[in-house]
């Protein structure tokens, strides 16, 4: 076996620390562009090659086998942007599938205000509303501080106790506090539902499985329904997956919790009163709620699959995957997120950045956020976006923000007739389609308007003027941005005036 010198150990450490290392500073390359719609924007040319290769296939028109995928599924675009206001409303698209077209409640056809569910989407507004509703210290404090009832529970065996004297808010908005992925060591759709909500304790052993511990007789399966207390849903969790703060590990659970921990801090039991009074009311997103809707024929709703499973109320599970909401409403929650509309400018900054990078090179762990790092294949930047994925039922869906942009979209998707596989895939599939066409289209409408913005000769007005020339480097690789390609001269105090750099055939810019 080859050993490494220590001296080349030494070496690749020392090189991490030399500024080659920071040489790339997080952020973009230039401003986010405020022009997505006009006829011009490559954003917009971009998105009609984008719906009209949809279109073609889903009328028939030129069928693709690569979105083939698509063909049962209903689904609803959008794109929105800080800096044009048009891009939330006119850059969408959407599409009816069978199902819901033919269907005898709910839309027949849907468009920017049909209203979906959204599933884990969820988990996003919840942290939005923690974010704004409690204090920051609070993220901080053991949940035996929040839940005093539960500090009796057993917690010195790691591997067969929760360590909730450990686990804090900000573990389980991150998912990295450890706890079970759905409160019970077995599939609740595989055992059955009468068993998911059994309200004695399961003998494993009955299941052919070994007992939770070596003295216990029994799974305490954590209760579901409205009335549900905190401390309730606690006690029946058992057995951690990880150690509080080792790894993150995808746990609806986690944004359980998190809803009981908003509820007893803010006085607000129902989550949806803290959900419309931080986020929802002042957003004016009038057509988003927890709540499932209670009559039939469920006017402006998406129903998909089973009706009695689209009606069902959530409860204390509605803060993980709970909210109804529609393409538009989901924009004003996007532009608002990063536009600091409700946080700070600087909370919204620290909110933006990752808690825990998982077992992928290109992907990591934030407050509510699952972020990926897109690499653009001209420049090599690394362009970080803000999702959610949401996949639940019949439903499925996307919210991603880009902050280097001021950029995000949607999507929403949902059959009733498609297989989970199916619809899974669509969702994948069209968010993919996105970001592969738009980012770099974001990128080249950046360049654009940097260049007809900034690129120039600037000259200081006053005593020792001097100038200083700016031109935008297109080497691809070298990073798309202004270059100073002379300056000379000092000042100490003086105004700036620009002058255009002449073009070749003495065309100015």
């Amino acid at each position: 076996m080859m050993r490494r010198s220590p001296l080349g150990f030494a070496v690749a450490i020392v090189s991490l620390w030399l500024p080659t290392a920071y040489s790339r500073f997080l952020g973009p390359l230039n401003p986010p562009p405020v022009d997505l719609t006009s006829s011009t924007s490559s954003v917009r040319l971009q998105w009609e090659n984008i719906t009209s290769s949809l279109e073609d296939h889903l009328t028939g028109r030129a069928r693709n086998p690569a979105l083939s995928v698509l063909d049962n599924i209903t689904f609803s675009l959008g794109l929105f942007s800080v800096h044009d206001p048009e891009a939330a409303g006119s850059l969408q698209y959407h599409h009816t599938g069978p199902d819901v077209r033919n269907s005898s409640v709910g839309v027949n056809k849907v468009d920017g205000n049909s209203i979906y569910r959204v599933a884990s989407m969820t988990k996003v507004m919840s942290v939005y509303a923690g974010l704004l509703l409690l204090d920051p210290s609070d993220w901080h404090r053991p949940l035996t501080d929040i839940f005093p009832e539960i500090a009796s529970l057993p917690k010195s065996d790691p591997v067969h106790h929760v360590q909730w004297d450990l686990i804090t808010p900000f573990s389980l908005a991150s998912q990295i506090s450890g706890i079970p992925a759905n409160a019970r060591p077995f599939d609740a759709g595989e055992l059955g539902t009468a068993l998911y909500f059994s309200p004695t304790p399961v003998d494993p052993t009955t299941l052919g499985l070994p007992p939770l511990t070596l003295n216990s007789t029994g799974i305490n399966v954590p209760c579901q329904d409205a009335e549900c207390s905190a401390e309730k849903y606690l006690k029946g969790i058992q057995a951690p997956t990880f150690p509080v703060f080792q790894t993150p590990g995808y746990a609806n659970t986690n944004f359980i919790l998190l809803g009981r921990v908003i509820s007893k801090l803010t006085g607000l039991p129902a989550n949806e009163d803290w959900f419309q009074k931080a986020v929802f009311g002042p957003l004016g997103m009038t057509k988003t709620s927890s709540l499932s809707p209670t009559k039939s024929p469920y006017s402006g709703y998406v129903v998909a699959g089973d009706v009695e499973v689209f009606a069902f109320q959530g409860g204390i599970t509605s803060s993980s995957g709970g909210i109804f909401s529609t393409t538009n409403d989901v924009a004003k929650l996007g532009i608002s997120i990063l536009n600091s509309t409700l946080l700070s400018a600087d909370q919204t900054r620290k909110w933006m950045k990752p808690n825990s990078f998982t077992g992928s090179f290109d992907f990591a762990v934030g407050l509510g956020w699952e972020i990926y790092r897109y690499t653009d294949k001209v420049t090599g930047h690394v362009t970080d976006l803000y999702t959610k994925l949401g996949d639940a039922g019949s439903y499925a869906s996307y919210i991603v923000t880009v902050p280097d942009y001021d950029f995000g979209f949607s999507v929403i998707v949902t059959s009733g007739i498609a297989t989970a596989a199916e619809r899974s895939a669509a969702a994948h599939l069209l968010a993919d389609l996105i970001s592969e066409t738009i980012l770099p289209a974001l990128r080249d409408q950046a360049a654009v308007e940097t260049k007809r913005n900034f690129e120039g000769t600037y000259t200081a007005m006053g005593q020792n003027a001097s100038t200083l020339t700016l031109v935008y480097n297109e080497t691809a690789g070298a990073g798309f941005g202004l270059t100073v390609t002379a300056r000379w001269g000092a000042s100490s105090s003086c105004s700036l005036r620009r002058r255009s750099i002449p073009r070749p055939g003495g065309v100015a810019s």
